[in-house]
C-alpha cells in the first residue's frame, strides 16, 4: 500500500501557525463555554480528494486497502486545507480507520437493491413490501445477510494491516476504530420506509397494532446487530448493563410525521425499549432532514442536549434553539445545494444564517459535510471566511 509520507505544508510556516493557534483558541473556549466564535467542522476533504484526484468511488468499496488508504490520505489532506476549525500541517498521536459501508448495511441485510455509485456513497431501492411480506419477513442473519460477510472480511484485513503488521502513517500509528459496528442507516421509522415503503405512514392510521409490533421487531433486530458486532471486537454491550447505555433516539423520515403520531409511534417505542434495558433515551439526536416541527415534542421525551446535523434553511435553527433551549449543543449545517451555487451565494448565505438568534451566547458549531460532489472549492473557502467575520462572539 502506497502511502504519503509528508504534509504538503509545513507547519511552522507563519500563516500556518496563526491559523492553529486561533483553532486551539476557538475550541478551547467553545467548551469552555465562552466562546470567541463559532467553531467550523471541515470534513469535505473526502470528496474533494476523490474529485481532484478523478477517483471512483466503488474501488473504495471493492478492496480494503484501498479504504484504508483512502481514509488516511483525506484525512492527511484536510490537515492541508485551511477551510475550517482543524491543525493544518500536523499528525494526530494515532490515525483511526473504520470499516465504512455507510449507510446501506441494514437495508442490505434485509435486501434491499444496493447502487454503487462511482460518485457518491452507496444508495439503495425500497423493498415497497405487502402488509402481509412485512409480517412474514425473517429477521435477517446477523452474521451473514446482505453485506455483513463482506464488513467481517474488511475488519480481517484491517486487522492484518494495523494490528498485526503494525501500519504506521505520517510516522503515526493506525488503528481500526472499535467497536466497527455495521451501519444502521438512519434509524427504526427509516428501516420501515426502506421495507414497507411510504405505506407504513398509512399503516399508522389503519393498522396501528401492525406499525407498532413492526416498528418494534426492526428495532430489537437492531440492537442485536450492535449487540453482535460490538462482542464480536470483544467489548461489552453497554445496553446489557442497566444504566450503563442508552436508547437510541435518531432516525430519519420521521420529519413526515406530526408530533403526535411521532409520539404514539415512535417515543412510545422509546420509552419500552429504555424500560426493558433499564437505559435512558440517548442525549444526542442527529437529524439532517427536516423536522422543526418535531424538536420540542422530542426533547420533552428524550432530553436530549445535543442535536447534530440540523440542516439550514431545511430547518428554523433560531426556532429550534428558542424553544428546545439555548442549553442544548448544536451541530448546524449549510445545505450542500447551497455551497453548490458558489462562493458569492456561499458567503451570503452563511451571512444570513448567523443571526443572533442562531449564535445565541455560544453552543453551536456549524459542519462543512461536503458529501456530494460538485462543490467549488471556492466555496468552501467563502464559507470559513464568511464564519470568521459573523460569527464572532468578541
Amino acid at each position: 500500500m502506497k502511502l504519503s509520507t509528508r504534509f504538503e505544508l509545513d507547519a511552522q510556516t507563519p500563516w500556518v501557525a496563526r491559523h492553529n493557534d486561533e483553532v486551539r483558541e476557538v475550541w478551547d473556549s467553545y467548551r469552555a463555554d465562552r466562546p470567541v466564535r463559532v467553531p467550523v467542522l471541515f470534513t469535505a476533504a473526502r470528496t474533494l480528494y476523490h474529485e481532484r484526484h478523478g477517483l471512483d468511488w466503488r474501488g473504495y468499496y471493492e478492496d480494503p486497502d484501498e479504504m484504508i488508504r483512502l481514509q488516511l490520505e483525506a484525512a492527511k489532506y484536510q490537515r492541508e486545507l485551511p477551510w475550517g476549525d482543524h491543525p493544518l500541517g500536523e499528525s494526530p498521536e494515532r490515525w483511526e480507520v473504520r470499516v465504512d459501508f455507510h449507510p446501506i448495511v441494514t437495508a442490505a441485510s434485509f435486501g434491499c437493491p444496493v447502487l454503487f455509485r462511482p460518485d457518491a456513497v452507496p444508495a439503495h431501492h425500497s423493498l415497497g413490501l405487502s402488509m402481509e411480506e412485512c409480517q412474514a419477513l425473517e429477521t435477517p442473519d446477523l452474521l451473514t445477510s446482505g453485506l455483513l460477510p463482506k464488513h467481517a472480511t474488511f475488519i480481517a484485513q484491517f486487522d492484518q494491516r494495523c494490528a498485526a503488521e503494525g501500519l504506521r502513517f505520517m510516522g503515526k500509528p493506525v488503528a481500526r476504530f472499535k467497536p466497527t459496528i455495521p451501519s444502521t442507516g438512519g434509524g427504526i421509522f427509516s428501516t420501515a420506509l426502506d421495507l414497507r415503503g411510504p405505506e407504513i405512514m398509512s399503516d399508522m392510521y389503519e393498522a396501528p397494532e401492525f406499525a407498532h409490533a413492526f416498528l418494534e421487531r426492526i428495532a430489537e433486530w437492531r440492537i442485536a446487530l450492535e449487540r453482535t458486532w460490538t462482542e464480536r471486537d470483544g467489548m461489552e454491550y453497554p445496553l446489557d448493563h442497566p444504566g450503563r447505555g442508552e436508547i437510541e433516539v435518531t432516525d430519519h423520515g420521521i420529519d413526515m410525521l406530526s408530533a403526535e403520531t411521532y409520539e404514539t409511534f415512535l417515543g412510545s417505542l422509546i420509552d419500552r425499549l429504555a424500560r426493558k434495558y433499564g437505559q435512558v433515551p440517548s442525549p444526542f439526536f442527529h437529524h439532517c432532514g427536516r423536522g422543526t416541527h418535531l424538536f420540542r415534542a422530542v426533547k420533552q421525551r428524550c432530553k436530549f442536549d445535543r442535536l447534530h446535523a440540523l440542516t439550514w434553511p431545511l430547518n428554523n435553527i433560531g426556532r429550534i434553539r428558542a424553544e428546545v433551549g439555548y442549553d442544548v449543543w448544536i451541530t448546524a449545517v449549510i445545505a450542500d445545494t447551497t455551497l453548490q451555487q458558489g462562493p458569492e451565494a456561499t458567503y451570503a448565505a452563511v451571512r444570513s444564517f448567523l443571526t443572533p438568534e442562531v449564535k445565541g451566547s455560544g453552543r453551536i458549531c456549524v459542519w462543512a459535510a461536503g458529501e456530494v460532489a460538485g462543490i467549488p472549492a471556492a466555496s468552501y473557502e467563502a464559507f470559513y471566511a464568511a464564519v470568521k467575520e459573523f460569527g464572532r462572539y468578541r
